[in-house]
């Protein structure tokens, strides 16, 4: 076949299919055509797997056979299901990414920048600011149940203070402040990186009130990045309680890939990635910015519950490009494996 008459077929076939839309399967991304000039992949470079996986041999015998993979039929299959963009075609209707059953949503979280701050136990806010008195509300944040009190203190370590360091309510059981590394810096305070409450050789500094002074000898850290997941979206991210995730975040020119994000999930969370400022900045990311989790580790915490996925769930993660693995933060159901395995995006053989 000629140039001209491959190029026929595939605006004949893509006519066609757009006629019959819904049948085919959802599109992933399979490897491009080989020799593609760099810089200029063709529109179905990121589509339909190839054809024999699409249309196999139902024939007899005892091992299922498959269709030859014809090139040119291979390519007007891609063509027909492009998943990388429209696929114009010649009665003006669009196929692949802008049929409505392609539109999914990928695995996206919003960012929330977290300042210095601190949180009080009892006695603590007591002595900074007076017998009897309790953090007060200025405005709610995101985690349920918390807020940004009016009251703020000084925080004065061996070479510097900051002041005006806002307190967050409600009140915990120990002090703990959170710095961004270059805060630790400006206070001469040894701030590990930890999760939060996780206060054991820490760092110490003195908290100044309009009513006292607290001195502690340990509660200052650097908070670990990590992501508040709340339960009902645990299964559209693929996370659970104590994974690790590695997320995608900036604008050109600044996007970076911060790795070790750990995974807090509960009722008590609201879904949001929590970045310091330094962090923030350097990302070129602030609050309301979105993220993207690029990969997952399980948690290895006995009693840790993955995430069923069914048949159209593998449909989904086929046509964002992603894979499925038997050592995944997935549960499968046989059917969804099976499927996955059709698409050509199970790992779980290797």
């Amino acid at each position: 076949m000629t140039n001209e008459e491959v190029a026929r077929l595939v605006e004949l076939v893509a006519a066609r299919l757009a006629q019959r839309q819904g049948w085919l399967p959802t599109p992933t991304r399979p490897e491009p055509p080989a020799g593609p000039t760099p810089g200029s992949l063709p529109s179905y470079a990121g589509s339909a797997q190839s054809l024999s996986d699409i249309a196999p041999s139902r024939r007899g015998g005892a091992t299922p056979k498959h269709r030859p993979d014809y090139h040119a039929l291979v390519v007007a299959a891609r063509q027909a299901a492009a998943a990388t963009g429209p696929a114009p075609l010649p009665g003006g209707s669009v196929t692949g990414a802008d049929r409505q059953s392609s539109k999914t949503t990928r695995r996206d979280v919003s960012i929330g920048v977290s300042n210095r701050h601190l949180h009080l136990a009892p006695q603590d806010f007591e002595t900074l600011f007076g017998k009897g008195q309790a953090p007060t509300v200025k405005r709610a944040i995101t985690q349920p149940g918390q807020y940004a009190a009016n009251e703020t203190v000084t925080l004065v370590g061996s070479t510097g203070r900051i002041e005006g360091v806002r307190v967050v309510g409600p009140a915990r059981g120990t002090t703990q402040v959170e710095l961004s590394p270059a805060d630790a810096a400006t206070l001469g305070v040894n701030a590990p990186v930890r999760v939060s409450g996780k206060l054991d050789h820490s760092g110490g500094l003195t908290l100044e009130g309009p009513a006292g002074k607290v001195t502690l000898g340990s509660g200052v850290i650097v908070a670990q990045r990590h992501l508040h997941v709340a339960p009902p979206d645990a299964k559209r991210l693929g996370v659970a309680d104590g994974d690790k995730a590695a997320v995608e975040c900036g604008p050109a020119g600044r996007r970076v890939t911060l790795h070790d994000v750990i995974v807090r999930m509960g009722p008590a969370h609201a879904t949001e990635l929590h970045l310091d400022l330094d962090e923030a900045n350097a990302a070129g990311v602030k609050t309301g910015d979105v993220a993207a989790i690029v990969a997952t580790t399980p948690s290895q915490a006995p009693g840790r519950r993955r995430p069923l996925l069914t048949e159209r769930d593998v449909a989904m993660m086929a046509a964002r490009g992603e894979t499925v693995s038997a050592h995944g933060p997935y549960l499968l159901t046989p059917a969804a494996r099976d499927r996955a395995r059709a698409m050509g995006i199970w790992k779980g053989d290797m």
